[in-house]
């Protein structure tokens, strides 16, 4: 190699290292002012988060204490997470009412939880296929807490009857079931 070629390749080196280690150079020094307040962004940043967490703590106690005072949120918290005890009354057919002759069989099941009610009556009515009445019987049931009782009603039948409907006299529930011929299913595709 020439001597011009090593002088220009050593030049270039020279001038990297140059570049180089004017960019390791340490910064001129700054004011004290600029670099207290460097420090304080730096000591605050990390405190912005629990402050802003501590806030939202707050406002949520101050937010439930609030709502707490209001009495029908107080209560229905309460029935929330209080187990309550539920009375009610069951109703339901134990089998499918049936045909005996021109008697009308109605088998019944009455199941009373925690009402505290010593007596009901059980209203069973047969309808005719227009909806007018064809028979109706009131029959006394006396519960027992938390047993299934039950009751066979037994009315006289047209041979129009359609339908049975039993009411709960002075409660909501009612039965209701329909008589009517079942259905042959009809084949699907070729045998």
């Amino acid at each position: 190699m020439s001597p011009q070629h090593d002088l220009a390749e050593g030049g270039a080196e020279d001038d990297v290292e140059a570049e180089a280690e004017d960019r390791t150079e340490p910064e001129p020094e700054q004011p004290a002012a600029r670099r207290g307040r460097r420090r304080r962004r730096a000591a605050a940043a990390p405190r912005r988060p629990a402050v802003t967490g501590l806030l939202i703590g707050v406002a949520a106690v101050v937010l439930a204490t609030v709502a707490w005072s209001v009495q029908p949120v107080r209560t229905v918290l309460l029935q929330s997470f209080t187990q309550q005890n539920a009375s009610f009354t069951e109703l339901y057919f134990t089998t499918n009412p049936s045909f005996e002759g021109a008697t009308a069989v109605v088998p019944l099941a009455l199941n009373a939880h925690g009402t505290g009610v010593n007596a009901y009556e059980l209203k069973v009515t047969l309808l005719a296929a227009d909806g007018k009445t064809v028979s109706e019987n009131v029959l006394p049931i006396a519960p027992k807490d938390g047993t299934p009782v039950p009751l066979v009603a037994r009315l006289p039948a047209a041979k129009d009857v359609a339908m049975v409907r039993v009411a709960l006299v002075g409660h909501p529930q009612t039965l209701h079931f329909r008589f009517g011929k079942a259905e042959d299913p009809k084949p699907v595709g070729k045998p």
